[in-house]
Formats: C-alpha cells, sequence, structure tokens
C-alpha cells in the first residue's frame, strides 16, 4: 500500500522580550487600543444584526458607521457612530481595523457562549439557569500589530509604531528571544505587557508534512511509542510496541533527581522563611491570602524549574520517536477522572509531578514533526500486570512487596511476572490502545 500523507500547517507563538525603552508609550498604546475595542464591542451590541455579515464585510460595514466614506464626507453627512473621542489619537488604520477585528472576535465568542447557554436553558437544564455568559466589562486585550505598524524586523531588533501620548512615533526596539525558524511564515505580532516588562509575541506558521489522523496512520504504522510519567528519577519512559503488542524498544528518561535536587533547595528557603515568620503575622501568606515579595520570588522559581524539565523532557521524548521512525504516541488521559487521592504518586501540586506539563508540550512539538499524540483513559494502567493482567504489587530493592507501595520500581504480580513498574504502565497504555484500536478496525470491516 502506498502511503499516502496529508500536509497542512502549525502556528508556534515565539515571546520576545524587548528592551525597556519608553515602557509609557506601549502603555499609551495598550490603552488605546482596548478603548477602541471597548468602543466597536458596545457599537456591536447595539447592532448584533450586523453579525450575519462575515468578518469582512462586517469590518467594512462599521468603519462606514464610525468614519465614514469620502462621498459621505463631499456630501456633509453626519456620521452615526462617530470616533471623535479618538481625534486626538488619529489611529492609523491598520491599528484601528485590528481593534475592529478584536471587538468582533469578542462579541461572537459572547454570542456563541449565550446560544449554547440558551438551548442548555430551554432543553431543561436548570444549573445552566444561573450561570448565563456575561458580556465583557473590563477590556484588557492585546494590541495586534498588522503590517503598516512595524518595520525592520530583523534578527535582533524591530521598529514600532506607537502613541506617545500625543501623536504617533515609530520607535527602535531591541529584543531577545529564540531564533526564527528559516522556513517559518512570521504572522502579525502582538503586544503584552507584564508589570515593567514588554513582550512581543510573534506568531509563526510552519508546513507540517504530515496531519494524517490516527486511524489514516495505523493502516500503515508498523510500530508505537506508549508512554507513562512516573515521579521519580525517570520522569519519563517510553516502549516502543509493534502492533501485536510486542514491545521492541524502550526509553528511560532520566532527570527527576536532579530536579528534586533543585527543587529541594528553593523548599528548604521556603520552608526556612515560615519558620522565622511564624508568630509574627508574616507566614509565607498574610491573613489576606497575599505571597509576601521574597516567597513569591521563590515559588516563581519552582514554576521554572518544572517549566524547564517539561520542555527538556518532551523534547527528548520527541527526538527519540524521530530517531526511531515513529508516527502515533499514546499517553495517558489525566482529566479530571483520575483519582488523584488514590494514587498520591501524582501529586496534583503543580510545582511537584509534571506528567501533564509534559504532554501538553508534547503534543504541539510532535504535531510540528508530523507526529500525532493520542490518548487513552488512565484506567488500571498502572495497577495491573501487562502480561497476564493480574494486579500487581510493588516494592524497592530490600523491601516487601505491597500494593499501597505506590512508590515502589519493581512489581511482581501473581503469576510471577517483574519488571519495571513505569516501563510496565507504558506496556499496558499501549497494550489499552491497541486493543481498543484493533475493534474499530473490527467494528468498520463489519459495516464494510
Amino acid at each position: 500500500m502506498i502511503e499516502q500523507k496529508k500536509s497542512g500547517s502549525a502556528t508556534t507563538a515565539y515571546k520576545l522580550r524587548l528592551y525597556d525603552r519608553h515602557l509609557d508609550w506601549i502603555k499609551n498604546t495598550v490603552d488605546l487600543y482596548n478603548q477602541i475595542v471597548e468602543f466597536y464591542y458596545k457599537l456591536l451590541l447595539e447592532q448584533q444584526e450586523l453579525l450575519e455579515l462575515d468578518n469582512y464585510k462586517l469590518l467594512r460595514q462599521l468603519e462606514i458607521l464610525t468614519i465614514g466614506t469620502r462621498q459621505m464626507k463631499a456630501e456633509g453627512k453626519e456620521i452615526e457612530y462617530s470616533l471623535n473621542q479618538f481625534l486626538n489619537a488619529k489611529p492609523p488604520i491598520y491599528f484601528r481595523r485590528a481593534a475592529i477585528n478584536q471587538a468582533i472576535s469578542l462579541i461572537r465568542s459572547y454570542k456563541t457562549r449565550y446560544s449554547i447557554w440558551e438551548e442548555k436553558v430551554q432543553a431543561g437544564q436548570e444549573k445552566f439557569g444561573t450561570n448565563m455568559p456575561k458580556k465583557a466589562e473590563i477590556f484588557r486585550t492585546h494590541p495586534v500589530f498588522y503590517k503598516g505598524m512595524y518595520r525592520d524586523f530583523t534578527a535582533t531588533s524591530i521598529q514600532l509604531k506607537l502613541f506617545n501620548g500625543k501623536k504617533w512615533v515609530w520607535i527602535t526596539y531591541p529584543y531577545t528571544g529564540r531564533d526564527f525558524p528559516k522556513e517559518g511564515k512570521i504572522l502579525s505580532p502582538f503586544l503584552k505587557v507584564h508589570k515593567k516588562t514588554a513582550y512581543l509575541h510573534v506568531p509563526v506558521e510552519t508546513v507540517v508534512q504530515d496531519i494524517r489522523t490516527v486511524n489514516e496512520r495505523m493502516e500503515t504504522e508498523k510500530t508505537v511509542c506508549a508512554i507513562s510519567f512516573p515521579d521519580h528519577d525517570n520522569l519519563a519512559v517510553c516502549a516502543i510496541m509493534t502492533k501485536e503488542g510486542i514491545l521492541v524498544d524502550s526509553l528511560f528518561v532520566h532527570e527527576g533527581n536532579t530536579r528534586e535536587g533543585q527543587r529541594r533547595e528553593i523548599l528548604l528557603k521556603l520552608e526556612k522563611s515560615r519558620r522565622s515568620r511564624k508568630g509574627s503575622g508574616r507566614e509565607i501568606k498574610n491573613l489576606k491570602g497575599e505571597v509576601s515579595k521574597e516567597n513569591a520570588v521563590l515559588l516563581k522559581k519552582l514554576e521554572q524549574i518544572n517549566e524547564y524539565y517539561a520542555h527538556q523532557i518532551s523534547r527528548k521524548i520527541l527526538d527519540y520517536c524521530i530517531e526511531k521512525e515513529i508516527k502515533v504516541i499514546i499517553v495517558p488521559n489525566y482529566g479530571k477522572a483520575i483519582n488523584f487521592q488514590g494514587k498520591q504518586y501524582l501529586n496534583t501540586n503543580r510545582y511537584r509531578w509534571q506528567g501533564r506539563a509534559i504532554i501538553h508540550n508534547l503534543k504541539y512539538k510532535a504535531f510540528k514533526e508530523g507526529i500525532v499524540v493520542t490518548t487513552i483513559p488512565p484506567y488500571h494502567i498502572s495497577d495491573c500486570c501487562s502480561i497476564c493482567e493480574e494486579k500487581i504489587r510493588r516494592y524497592n530493592e530490600g523491601h516487601r512487596a505491597s500494593k499501597d507501595y505506590y512508590g515502589g520500581k519493581l512489581f511482581i504480580c501473581p503469576n510471577g511476572h517483574k519488571g519495571n513498574t513505569a516501563l510496565n504502565t507504558a506496556k499496558n497504555i499501549g497494550k489499552y490502545f491497541l486493543r481498543r484500536f484493533e475493534k474499530v478496525s473490527l467494528e468498520e470491516s463489519r459495516n464494510d
């Protein structure tokens, strides 16, 4: 069978830190942008019949309503919704259009949520009655810079057109950030301000050579990669399996101990701070639930450590799959259904267990490489033997096996099968997927 691949595209936002220069100008521009967004949002609330138009025609109609046409100006006709309040700023055409499109997006989102809510209420789902979607009241959107609002975009700097409070000026901002891919297409960037730092988020579109679905891939693929996410030195364990469920290769992704060493150092500082402040009314959180400045810095470092390792581990997994020519990756779907209380090693604390973060990063990174990540329900993937499906007992060297020993890195089942618990979990993930896929294939063949 000749393998037919479908191509597509993926968009990734690259975060650039702008050097501190005229932050007040950036804030003026952001404020003005949100004022214009609010103006058009309220206009659309009054003229909701306009939403029947497509976005391009709607934008044009809004411009006619607010700035008129040359003919209207020549005839001296009054503009129904004048932009007089913004005359001093004289917003450039592309700045205004970006704000209009933002307002259209916000109002369409509100209308969609309202329609869904209305349908549920009419269907008698009373619990939704008090959750009516609210109209936007506070506008904190991020200015999108269409071409004409930025220029001279080099590898180290960019010129932005900003409002300094009196007029529009061009200013060059040096920046730091990741290099853009050579084959990528740069789309309209948007501006964000966090405290005293400004960031430019630049969407970059790249071609994806293979966007086939899981079912389409499984018609030709001979192997898949299943992954488990323990929480000790191995932050991820990969198991490459054939369609018959036979293990052909595995990878143990370490660095958990290194991460724990870095985390422990920060946690000791937090504990020391807690003890020194105890009884003084100045603990990690005060009576208002606010975190002290120094502890907020430490907590931020914990988040950064987790973010770093989530990216590192997902990259190592992906490189391994690319090397082994894997096109289908299977991971557990760690949603609300999983009983974290029954599995204490999967701590929900965002500073601890990283499975979800690794999976999140892996999904978008894999898609860009033409690899699909699919999920299975996480039921009984870690408490059953992957060979005979009997309940397992866990243990470490020198300890007695127990079914409740969640930290045990080794396992044994009633039939004498032994091995690594994380690899056993990965094999179960792969086998459960393959079993479900076989059922789908059988049903499809029967229908044919």
